[in-house]
């Protein structure tokens, strides 16, 4: 790979009068390589940049446009609420797979959640905030915001990988006795035809709001000066129950208590579809405890079946 100041150079980003003193990665970066730039004046910038697969999972390939895709995303609620807590773009371009964003300097992502750490009130509230202006935001539909490569790829790790009869993952290497519970939901056909049925949708290309498409805890970060979302690469356009599902999931499964989810709906204060949230809500719950995507879960055999029957009432409507 390229040395920063090397390709800064290349395209002509390098801030007039400035060398790169020092480069670091900044972050645990799933999909693309960040690292946070430092120059001679000690002022900095986040270089991201998007190689031709994941960064975390490098033999799986990934679609360089999804650069672009995010570049168009920061340009579209620039000056807007939303944009307001998110990073600033500082350039890209048509033809690179790079960007480089200002740096938020220090601050600490959602992730600790996981570990058992409450997600403040404030916080709630800001990311509850920050999806209602994303969502009320009137956006032209984009050809970029259909980010069909980038949802294909996000499709068969979602809803295909972990519900395979013959995928390879094994479960029992996370927990032991868990790839029990998986067959048991891939064998079980209400719910495999109502994950199916969700995946049509996030396929699909019917008028939605423009969403974030990943807003999990890592996409988050709580700094001195509030909270910034971040990470935009799965950006497409499609309904609002999306983002607020995939929250939903991850606050249970981080174990926040039941009023944090009521809290972000009542913030949030926008009409949806219960069953379909629900759906979204299950199925990122199961998509996390038997696919690819791990997170750092300190739970036993016995946390991670309950997930997964809770995902599965969500899932057929068995709960409201």
């Amino acid at each position: 790979m390229k040395p920063a100041s090397d390709l800064l150079s290349e395209l002509g980003w390098l801030p007039a009068g400035r060398s790169v003193a020092c480069t670091e990665i900044a972050g645990a970066g799933n999909m693309n390589c960040v690292e946070r730039l430092t120059f001679d004046d000690g002022s900095s910038l986040i270089l991201k940049r998007a190689n031709p697969w994941v960064e975390k999972y490098p033999g799986i390939p990934a679609p360089v446009e999804r650069s672009v895709v995010e570049a168009a995303f920061y340009r579209a609620v620039e000056g807007t609420e939303a944009g307001r807590a998110m990073p600033q773009l500082m350039a890209s371009g048509a033809g690179t797979t790079s960007m480089l964003l200002a740096d938020l300097g220090s601050g600490v992502d959602g992730m600790t959640a996981y570990a058992g750490t409450a997600i403040s009130a404030s916080d709630l509230d800001a990311i509850a905030d920050w999806m209602r202006a994303l969502h009320n935001l009137p956006v032209a539909r984009e050809h970029a915001f259909a980010n069909h490569a980038m949802r294909a790829l996000n499709a068969e790790h979602i809803f295909d990988f972990p519900l395979a009869a013959d995928s390879r993952f094994d479960c029992d290497a996370i927990v032991h006795g868990l790839q029990g519970h998986a067959n048991r939901l891939k064998a079980d056909a209400a719910f495999v035809s109502s994950v199916q049925g969700v995946k049509a949708i996030y396929l699909g290309d019917a008028p939605g709001v423009l969403l974030h498409g990943d807003l999990y805890p890592g996409s988050w970060l709580t700094t001195p000066q509030g909270l910034f979302v971040i990470d935009p690469e799965f950006c497409w356009v499609g309904p609002r129950e999306w983002d607020v599902g995939v929250l939903l999931a991850h606050l249970k499964l981080s174990r926040q208590p039941e009023a944090a989810a009521a809290r972000v709906l009542a913030r949030y204060g926008e009409p949806l579809d219960p069953a379909l949230l629900n759906r979204i809500t299950g199925i990122e719950i199961m998509r996390r405890v038997i696919g690819v995507a791990q997170l750092p879960l300190p739970y036993g055999l016995e946390t991670r079946a309950a997930l997964l029957e809770e995902a599965r009432q969500l899932v057929i409507g068995e709960t409201a």
